[in-house]
């Protein structure tokens, strides 16, 4: 029942069809890259041991951890590691981070008896608030 009334949400379906036309976005400019599965465990592993010392995500000491994974997400899609690259990142987070679909994803895997995944809205909260609070604000075109 909660799935039916999930994607029947008129708001849920804009916010999966905003991540669907941005991923066509992102493919029609040249990325080939795929998924990311690599990358979200790194994501996961390397927050999730900021989270385990109660790293606050706004401290001093997220900016390495931002830092390893900036460089991180550079190598992945073949980019420089700057402030264009971590506003991009956070236009990807900011887009892939509703959590009604993580939500979709766990209910279709109880229906279809598949392992329900693990949530990374714990992770992918920390990185997007600590990427905003290390990131300088992107000059404004006049």
């Amino acid at each position: 029942m909660e799935l039916a009334e999930l994607t029947q949400d008129p708001d849920f379906r804009a916010a999966v069809r905003r991540m669907a036309r941005y991923q066509a976005a992102e493919r029609a400019q040249g990325d080939v890259t795929g998924l990311h599965h690599d990358l979200t465990e790194t994501v996961r592993d390397s927050v999730g041991r900021a989270l385990d010392a109660g790293v606050a995500p706004t401290s001093a000491e997220a900016a390495p951890v931002i830092d390893g994974l900036t460089v991180r997400y550079a190598q992945t899609f073949s980019r420089a590691d700057d402030a264009d690259l971590r506003h991009w990142l956070l236009t990807r987070l900011d887009i892939a981070g509703d959590p009604r679909a993580e939500r979709y994803w766990h209910l279709l895997a109880v229906i279809n008896g598949w392992p329900a995944p693990p949530s990374l809205a714990p992770v992918f909260t920390w990185f997007t608030e600590a990427l905003r609070a290390h990131t300088p604000p992107q000059p404004r075109v006049q």
